[in-house]
């Protein structure tokens, strides 16, 4: 048995928890387990850049890559991804979020090759996959769907269908770097992960960390993480400095965080949707108390109001109401903190979610498969997913846009009025 994981990666590409599980669990199923594991990583940029890469790279694991820069139509990345496939012998394919790795399942069934699919959240995007690959065609269909959360599986399980549903949360290390408190200290907030406002709205996290610390003087914020609002946050941050205690102190490594986390007493999340974030198990890890936004979601799964951590109805005058309560009751935040760590140690963490991938790989040790035939054309029909899935434009579509090409040459040439305006607009 050899199993091909598949993963996205791109320069700055720290702050993602589908990411950071992966390199936990690929060492770990190689070391601890035995398996046979080679992983595929589709990157953008420059690969020298790419964080993920570079940690497969480091710890001398099987890696392949796949440029998509160069190789920007999903059609000739599923063609890149079933040579892989030949030329490693790969008995099963784990898709993990990679879209050609879906695509390439009509291609792999009839070589008796099974592919694992991992819903990480329940965005758009995901509920496209739900209905392409597993509430879709049965040829489309995923082997197995494993969803990190009960609530994305129900929506996975919401039609009968022929994929094996499982739920398995990413998991987290258990973490010797414990949160410690003191009557005396502050109460030291942390948000961790992507800075984007889609999802995360991290703008308004961040003023809600700006207003909560100028409201409250024991209250002291910090923001990790990248993404593409970075230069808002620490303006936003610059705007008001003299009147908070809220500072961004950048991105921050998947082997690091533990420990960052632990410096900590309360993690906060306000995203729109999550699945069931590593960041949040991370923290939960080390005695961080959770008070997070109320949403559908994984965070209400692993969070039990008022034992272990808070799910707040807003972001401004419930959320500082938890932070204040916290703030003033040292014992409150004590019995939270151990709350939170056993939480973890009873459901979440690595040794337990990892030896249920085991488990699940281990159901196709024994099958067969076949050498697989690479196609001459790979075709993509349906819809689009909601991002990613560049297809490759059809003949009928070529011929339609060389003649408007053509067309419109031709009204330059014969219009010399028309000319002279597309020249001035260059």
């Amino acid at each position: 048995m050899k199993i091909l994981f598949c993963a996205y990666d791109r320069p700055g590409h720290l702050a993602t928890g589908p990411n950071a599980w992966l390199q936990r669990l690929i060492p770990d199923l190689i070391t601890c387990y035995q398996l046979n594991i080679h992983t595929l990583i589709l990157y953008a940029g420059n690969i020298n850049d790419c964080p993920t890469v570079a940690f497969f790279k480091r710890a001398n694991l099987p890696l392949t890559v796949i440029n998509t820069t160069q190789l920007s139509y999903t059609a000739d990345q599923v063609k890149a991804l079933l040579k892989v496939v030949k030329k490693e012998q790969i008995t099963t394919v784990v898709a993990n979020l990679v879209i050609p790795a879906f695509y390439a399942i009509p291609y792999l069934k009839p070589f008796n090759i099974p592919v694992i699919g991992v819903m990480h959240s329940n965005d758009t995007f995901y509920k496209g996959v739900i209905k392409k690959f597993i509430h879709g065609s049965a040829v489309n269909q995923l082997d197995v769907c494993v969803s990190v959360s009960n609530y994305i599986n129900n929506l996975v399980e919401a039609n009968d269908n022929n994929t094996q549903a499982l739920v398995i949360p990413c998991g987290t290390p258990k973490s010797k770097a414990q949160s410690h408190r003191v009557a005396t200290d502050k109460l030291k907030v942390i948000y961790a992960g992507r800075l984007e406002i889609q999802q995360k709205q991290i703008l308004k996290l961040t003023e809600a960390f700006v207003n909560a610390s100028v409201t409250n003087s024991r209250l002291e914020f910090s923001i990790y993480g990248s993404g593409s609002q970075k230069s808002q946050v620490t303006s936003i941050l610059e705007n008001f400095k003299s009147l908070h205690h809220t500072e961004y102190k950048g991105a921050v490594k998947p082997s690091e965080m533990l420990n960052v986390m632990a410096k900590h007493h309360v993690f906060t999340l306000m995203s729109d949707y999550e699945g069931m974030p590593v960041a949040l198990m991370e923290a939960m890890a080390c005695g961080v108390v959770p008070v997070c936004l109320h949403e559908e979601s994984g965070v209400n799964e692993i969070i039990e109001h008022g034992v272990n951590g808070f799910i707040v109805k807003d972001r401004s005058e419930d959320y500082q109401e938890k932070l204040k309560l916290l703030a003033d009751d040292k014992a409150l935040w004590t019995t939270m903190s151990k709350n939170a760590i056993e939480t973890i140690k009873q459901y979440y963490s690595s040794d337990i979610t990892h030896k249920k991938w085991f488990d699940l790989l281990q159901q196709f040790k024994n099958l067969a498969p076949k050498k697989v035939h690479i196609p001459f054309n790979v075709i993509l029909t349906g819809d689009l997913l909601h991002y990613g899935d560049n297809r490759k434009p059809t003949f009928t579509n070529r011929l339609q846009n060389n003649l408007k090409q053509q067309w419109m040459n031709l009204r330059l040439f014969v219009r010399p009025r028309a000319r002279l305006r597309a020249l001035l607009k260059k």
